[in-house]
């Protein structure tokens, strides 16, 4: 079939709203940061419901809703957070594939849970390429978020599709688990017995200093950790500053770090407490 290039032209730019999918690696001796989909599983579920590859790319949707035209025909499909969602002005829900016409419009309400709503389109969505992946990143590819009158490319492909009339009830139900599973860090048994028990036995506040970079949590851990010297650190490291504050470090971190960690977030913790709102408590639980 005949792949035509077509473009999502965005009225209203949203939060912020950028491309990802699920990374790039093999650039950390560089000292580039890994990026790609905040919530993987989320974006793993958008590909797999619409038979994209593994790696296509999808927008991600933090904080506020665009509102976007489509040129050409294509499919969508919304996962992740819980957020109003219109197709031309009519509601849509998670995990509902929408067949999408020549000038459709698709406008993003609030949030309801959640933190990062993704979008994937069939096919994925065609931005650039840049060190093997289609992330947005400051400093590596051309733009680091989406502007109001920016245009995505995308190739539409005439195919005949059913209304699709039953789907799969995304929920978000699998994010509101207070527990975080992790791995021992390296530092982790440098702390007293008392340290660790207190940590392990508390819970601690999402706090509003969070982002792509990192999260930190509320709440104080009275250390004498030294600083380190400067390590590896990754997605899902969790890092304890000599102020007492835990750090969680996500998909735009840095990739070395002089703290003390503490701990390694496994897979599917990154993408729950990515999901996290302001406020919400989580507990560590040592796998």
């Amino acid at each position: 079939m005949l792949k035509t290039t077509a473009y999502i032209h965005f009225l209203k730019s949203g939060g912020l709203c950028t491309i990802q999918d699920q990374g790039r690696f093999g650039f950390a001796e560089y000292g580039v940061p890994y990026s790609g989909a905040m919530d993987q599983f989320s974006l793993m579920q958008g590909n797999v419901l619409l038979r994209n590859q593994k790696k296509a790319a999808a927008l991600e949707i933090g904080i506020s809703g665009p509102k976007m035209v489509f040129e050409m025909p294509t499919r969508i499909v919304f996962t992740g957070a819980l957020a109003e969602i219109f197709h031309n002005g009519k509601p849509i829900q998670l995990g509902q594939i929408v067949n999408i016409a020549c000038d459709d419009e698709i406008k993003i309400g609030k949030f309801f849970r959640g933190q990062w709503l993704y979008m994937a389109l069939e096919g994925g969505l065609e931005t650039p390429i840049f060190m093997d992946s289609r992330s947005w990143y400051s400093g590596i590819s051309s733009q680091s978020r989406l502007k109001k009158g920016d245009s995505i490319c995308y190739l539409s492909e005439e195919k005949y599709h059913s209304d699709h009339f039953s789907h799969p009830k995304l929920d978000g139900s699998w994010f509101k688990d207070k527990e975080i599973e992790v791995y021992k860090g390296p530092e982790w048994k440098d702390l007293t017995l008392e340290q660790q028990s207190f940590i392990l036995n508390s819970e601690f506040k999402i706090s509003p200093i969070s982002n792509r970079m990192g999260i930190q949590l509320e709440g104080n851990v009275s250390n004498q950790l030294k600083e380190i010297l400067t390590s590896p650190v990754y997605p899902g490291t969790v890092q304890l500053t000599p102020s007492g504050k835990l750090i969680v470090l996500m998909r735009d971190a840095q990739v070395t770090g002089g703290y003390p960690r503490v701990f390694q977030l496994s897979d599917q913790a990154i993408n729950i407490i990515s999901q996290k709102n302001f406020g919400e408590k989580v507990k560590f639980s040592i796998i």
